[in-house]
């Protein structure tokens, strides 16, 4: 930008003598006080010369204040009066920290000299008003706040921790959710990733090094998605709070499960959960002995396994919730995971295996029933001889989840709806068709028989 040097001005004037309407007598010393810019249509700026004048009651006062501005004038130069004492404090302040940069301080007033023409060429015609450049700073500075990311990414993820526990504490999220959050975050806290500033995520570089840390895990594509997944809410909670211009996590897709016999393995046959039901009931021989098998997780499997009850859900549920005369389910919203409601059919074959429970109060599962239905699995896996040889058993290789993904599959199959089935299991059709769709050719023709185990 190159600077356009100040107009001349005119010199001061002697005291004038007035004489007021009043018949008053006043000294008045005219002076100038800065400049006017005005652009014209063919691009062209002019600038004058503005006055102020100072009256005063008598002349030896008058003369003695436009002695000092004349000296004044004389001693510093007569741009001097353009500036104002404030403007020229401001100078005084600058200076230091323009020579800590390794600037001088006329390069920096040439770039200010260049910034208020371009201002003025933004003067409005109809109101002959310029913006200000403090205004303009003001602005911009708003505008590239959330960019800027100076945080400490580590800082931030503690505050967004802090905040998630208080969330869990007042009951708007789960707290299982929130320690879930806080488990997977710590992964990445322990990283050196989250020694960047926030900023740095903001960058193409950020969202490739994220990437690469995510891929270095030794994880499957459900963990994997998992950690994108918390990751990408706590960087959208960073958007939303303007730290940041833009999430990192929207960059990197989601990792898919193959679809073929590794999908058809998480389920399980109408022949094996029959079999899990009677262990689970402990009427098999060998079953009650063993040390791995817990009491009074036959309601938890016929549920699950009857109406897509998630693991973590069933040990929220209480009897109340079961209404054996409706034949429904209630899963309120401060059990669910994703805190909807919802209604869910309770099948014929499942109120056989839950008949004497009728009439029960109190939660569904003992305590620690994921633990204990793990147990139930490595029978399952691994039967004594006497379980292996009892009538009905019918050893299964039970992957984790298994029971969820089989009421998906059977139900979508024998119904035909993701709208329905993704309903009931409190999820969108989406997540329906990326994780519970398991495509095997045998469900169509298994989904009756798997909703009709009986006793």
């Amino acid at each position: 930008m190159i600077a356009r040097p100040m107009p001349k001005l005119a010199k001061i004037h002697k005291v004038c003598r007035e004489v007021l309407p009043d018949g008053r007598t006043v000294y008045r010393v005219r002076f100038p006080a800065g400049t006017v810019s005005h652009r014209f249509q063919d691009g062209s700026v002019r600038r004058r010369t503005t006055y102020k004048q100072k009256r005063f009651t008598n002349e030896r006062s008058a003369r003695d204040f436009a002695t000092d501005l004349n000296r004044e004038h004389r001693g510093t130069g007569e741009e001097t009066h353009l500036v104002s004492e404030g403007a020229k404090r401001a100078l005084v302040l600058m200076v230091p920290k323009v020579r800590k940069r390794g600037e001088s301080l006329e390069s920096l007033l040439t770039d200010l000299s260049g910034a208020l023409d371009a201002l003025e060429s933004l003067r409005d015609p109809n109101t002959g008003k310029a913006p200000r450049l403090l205004d303009a700073v003001q602005d911009y500075a708003k505008l590239i706040r959330p960019t800027l990311g100076t945080e400490a990414t580590r800082d931030e993820v503690e505050l967004y921790l802090d905040e998630t526990d208080k969330r869990a504490s007042t009951g708007n999220i789960q707290e299982d959710s929130a320690r879930d959050t806080r488990n997977r975050l710590k992964r990445f806290l322990g990283s050196k990733l989250s020694l960047q500033p926030l900023g740095f995520f903001a960058t193409d570089a950020g969202t490739k090094a994220l990437e690469k840390w995510l891929d270095g895990l030794p994880v499957g594509p459900t963990t994997f998605n998992n950690y994108r997944r918390h990751l990408s809410i706590f960087f959208g909670w960073a958007v939303k709070n303007s730290k940041l211009p833009r999430n990192p996590c929207a960059q990197i897709e989601e990792r898919r499960k193959k679809r073929s016999e590794e999908q058809e393995a998480e389920i399980i046959t109408p022949a094996e959960f029959r079999s899990l039901l009677l262990v689970a009931s402990g009427s098999l021989a060998g079953v009650s002995e063993d040390e791995r098998w817990s009491p009074g997780l036959l309601a938890g499997v016929a549920l699950q396994g009857f109406c897509g009850i998630r693991a973590k859900e069933m040990t929220r549920l209480d009897w109340k919730a079961v209404d054996f005369e409706e034949g429904q389910v209630l899963v309120s919203k401060g059990q669910g995971k994703t805190r909807k409601g919802r209604l869910i059919p309770l099948p014929e074959a499942c109120r056989a295996w839950l008949k004497d429970f009728a009439g029960k109060n109190g939660p569904v599962v003992p305590g620690e029933y994921q633990k204990k239905l793990s147990g139930l699995r490595a029978i399952m896996r691994s039967p004594s001889q006497i379980t292996r040889t009892a009538p009905g058993f019918v050893p299964s290789e039970m992957p984790d989840n298994s029971l969820r993904h089989s009421f998906a599959t059977y139900h979508l199959a024998l119904h035909k709806s993701e709208a329905l089935t993704s309903r009931l299991m409190g999820n969108s059709p989406g997540v329906l068709r990326d994780n519970y769709e398991a495509l095997v050719l045998r469900a169509p023709r298994l989904a009756p028989e798997w909703f009709n185990v009986k006793p």
